[in-house]
């Protein structure tokens, strides 16, 4: 009987133990919301603006690269040889020059037929001839400088398009991924590189909606780490969502962690420790 009851309170106090401590982690949880896992504070995937053929890779995975450094360029011979076509069509300005020194004669020729003084000389249809000569000369160089204009603008599309055909980065960072290979055919949704900035990451927490009163955008407070051992890492508070979660009675804040010194990689968890 003794036995049985030593059982029965060994059980009980074990159960009552199991209990409070299970009430301080869900209290300790309770603090400190929901954990976060820290991102990258600039991440794009690149797509080949147009597609075709990939003709150079000039970057490896791992590699920092400047912003607009060139990263991939798309076979661009086709391109190439339009640019030079409508480089050469745009310097031709012969029928421009042509069609100016035809209005200046036009414009000479009615001058002296307007000097006579004795109208009679001049035979009515000789003006008309004249100013209708003027007329259509000035039209002539009025296309003639159109056509030389399309031609330049020309230049400039061809010169874009080429343009269009260099995947070039887009801030500086670090080259994450390649997913393309010299000689593949690949369309626009085609995924080519990825690149990432880690100097500053970030990091979105759900936090109590009890703890709002301490919450105060711009202050920095200390997140909790397990990461390669570190304790704590200092986080900027920099959003707070309007609106509670009502699920898990907590509020979704954004957080900044300057990583320019330590640089740690992107993907760990933090929790928010509070001050």
């Amino acid at each position: 009987m003794n036995t049985w009851l030593g059982y029965s309170i060994m059980v009980l106090l074990g159960t009552t133990a199991f209990g409070i401590s299970g009430e301080v982690k869900s209290k300790e949880s309770s603090d400190t919301g929901l954990p976060g896992i820290t991102k990258p504070s600039l991440q794009v995937t690149l797509h080949p603006n147009v597609a075709g053929v990939v003709h150079e890779i000039f970057v490896k995975e791992g590699e920092y690269v400047r912003s607009g450094q060139p990263m991939v360029r798309m076979d661009d011979r086709v391109a190439s040889a339009n640019l030079n076509a409508a480089e050469v069509a745009a310097a031709q300005a012969g029928p421009v020059e042509l069609a100016r020194a035809e209005l200046a004669a036009a414009e000479n020729t009615l001058r002296r037929l307007e000097s006579v003084t004795d109208l009679r000389a001049v035979a009515a249809q000789e003006f008309e001839f004249a100013r209708a000569a003027v007329e259509k000369a000035r039209a002539n160089l009025n296309t003639a400088e159109g056509n030389l204009r399309l031609a330049q603008e020309k230049v400039t599309i061809e010169r874009e398009r080429i343009n269009q055909l260099s995947l070039n980065a887009p801030f500086d960072g670090v080259v994450h991924r390649i997913k393309a290979n010299i000689g593949e055919r690949i369309q626009e949704d085609h995924v080519v590189l990825e690149v990432v900035n880690v100097d500053t990451l970030k990091v979105e927490l759900h936090i109590p909606s009890s703890r709002f009163e301490e919450l105060v955008v711009g202050q920095t407070y200390p997140l909790a780490t397990n990461f390669r051992g570190i304790q704590n890492i200092e986080g900027k508070l920099t959003a707070i969502a309007p609106v509670v979660d009502p699920s898990t009675d907590t509020l979704r804040c954004i957080f900044e962690i300057d990583n320019s010194q330590t640089k740690l990689p992107a993907g760990f968890v933090v929790h928010f420790a509070g001050k």
